[in-house]
């Protein structure tokens, strides 16, 4: 399978990304087939550079993007070119729609006890 993924370049504590298409079985700085653009996230202006054109062949051929990857190509509008021409590859993307809010549970800090307790001790002084 091939995907459309980060490669971390950068020194540390300065990260720099290049967008590239690769093979999943390759590591995450190992061999890729193609480099098809950049992404600096502390540059929140213009740090985000991707090649529309070889994104959209990419796409077209059946490579899947990360997630990270797919939030990048929306922004770019790379994305919605490509739903436009294949509308039933958007249930691919459902981790795109923030519309939809995480259901929460109830947890033990949400119910705590605590200041029942607390005031026991102070009814028993």
């Amino acid at each position: 399978m091939v995907k459309i993924r980060l490669k971390r370049q950068g020194n540390k504590h300065r990260p720099f990304y290049r967008v590239v298409v690769a093979h999943s079985s390759a590591g995450r700085d190992g061999s890729f087939i193609e480099i098809i653009g950049t992404y600096n996230p502390l540059d929140k202006a213009n740090g985000t550079v991707i090649k529309g054109d070889r994104a959209m062949h990419w796409l077209l051929v059946g490579a899947q993007p990360t997630e990270t990857v797919g939030y990048l190509l929306k922004k770019v509008g790379v994305l919605e070119e490509f739903l436009a021409q294949r509308p039933t590859a958007r249930r691919n993307f459902a981790y795109l729609n923030k519309a939809i809010a995480p259901v929460t549970q109830a947890t033990a800090v949400d119910s705590s006890p605590a200041p029942a307790a607390s005031e026991e001790a102070s009814a028993s002084e």
